[in-house]
């Protein structure tokens, strides 16, 4: 007998109801796989060079400390003003987002809190690393997502250093807390301008000097990638060398 379309079962070609959350699970791991090799190798470098980067910093300290105060104090009412916090919430204004410090305290407090209670074993440095090592990897993803399309490489370099700059600012943030130095104190938008300027500049330069290159399919990506979670990396490692040599002594209890 004949089996007419009529007389047919369709028989859809559905998903299973876990595959979602088998997917899920598996970018999870993915995620946790890369950001414990980044850990590692953070650590590594950090530990590696530590003691040859404090030897420099802390002959410079009695020299930035003063001006990153006198910066701070300058930048912090500038930035509470309602037309600067209107300006940093627009769309492609996070660069001056990350040059002002404007950072959701409450939200550092809660990430470095939650850090601590994660590893209780850490030490401040430590604890540091594993927030660059996480920084940076959120860095190689906007990276990636600034240079996946190379017609529009170019056209997003300004949205990927801003990015970057935003990223850069919050780190800092967190990496003072954990070494004992309030959020909410105007050294820090002192530092975080010293820094995002130093580092900004060179982003500047190092994203102009590859938009060529990040033309070409496949190579532009992992130059941006690799260069975004440089320059994180570059960042926190001055962040935590400054920090550790710091002259004067913590703002903030720490738990």
């Amino acid at each position: 007998m004949d089996i007419t379309p009529r007389d047919a079962e369709v028989n859809p070609v559905t998903t299973p109801p876990n595959a979602h959350a088998e997917s899920t699970d598996h970018a999870r791991d993915t995620f946790q796989a890369v950001t414990q090799v980044m850990q590692a190798i953070v650590a590594v470098l950090d530990t590696a060079t530590a003691s040859t980067g404090n030897t420099v910093l802390s002959s410079l300290q009695p020299f930035l400390e003063p001006i990153v105060a006198s910066v701070g104090a300058v930048v912090g009412p500038i930035a509470t003003l309602p037309l600067i916090q209107y300006a940093t919430a627009l769309p492609g204004m996070k660069w001056l987002l990350a040059a002002l410090g404007q950072v959701n305290v409450e939200s550092v407090r809660s990430q470095v809190d939650e850090l601590r209670s994660q590893y209780p074993q850490d030490n401040k440095r430590a604890l540091a690393q594993r927030v660059m090592a996480e920084t940076a990897i959120k860095a190689a993803g906007v990276g990636l997502a600034t240079n996946f399309v190379p017609p529009v490489a170019f056209a997003l370099t300004l949205v990927d250093i801003g990015a970057i700059a935003a990223l850069q600012a919050n780190m800092i943030y967190r990496i003072a807390a954990i070494y004992g130095y309030s959020p909410t104190d105007h050294d820090r938008r002192g530092e975080v301008l010293a820094i995002w300027f130093l580092s900004s500049s060179t982003a500047g330069m190092v994203k102009a000097g590859l938009s060529a290159v990040e033309l070409i399919p496949g190579l532009g990506a992992v130059l941006g990638i690799a260069t975004d979670a440089s320059l994180i990396y570059s960042v926190g490692y001055f962040a935590c060398r400054y920090y550790e040599t710091k002259r004067s002594a913590p703002t903030e209890i720490t738990i």
